[in-house]
């Protein structure tokens, strides 16, 4: 990561995350200038809900049906520091936070429902 066009060394930036969303959203603002036209989104980030450790620690997610609110609305994103980093630029927010908060059951997690293999064709020819 850079900071004021230098690489940073400090570890301990305790505001990382929104200088990174902040550099990078004005670094993109600055190119469209380039590109008339040209439209570009800054997509957030979908909220982290794993219990009793994280994904790569034991962590799970057995939520099976909807929870909290009940609607997504367009006035105000749930991630203030993602539309707080587009606010005043040509690059749009394309806000996912909210919608992944409302339906934190839509990922298929350990419930999804694996492929049954066909005989006479090996996985590599699939693709």
């Amino acid at each position: 990561m850079y900071v004021a066009g230098k690489p940073n060394t400090n570890t301990n930036i305790p505001d990382a995350k929104n200088l990174t969303i902040h550099s990078i959203v004005n670094w993109v603002n600055g190119e469209l200038r380039k590109y008339p036209g040209l439209k570009a989104f800054y997509r957030s980030i979908s909220p982290r809900h794993f219990s009793n450790g994280d994904w790569n620690s034991g962590g799970t997610c057995d939520s099976t049906t909807p929870t909290g609110a009940l609607e997504v609305t367009q006035d105000k994103s749930s991630d203030s520091i993602a539309s707080g980093a587009v606010e005043g630029t040509n690059v749009k927010l394309l806000d996912i936070t909210a919608l992944s908060e409302l339906r934190e059951d839509g990922h298929i997690s350990r419930y999804s429902i694996r492929g049954t293999p066909v005989k006479g064709i090996e996985s590599e020819d699939i693709s």
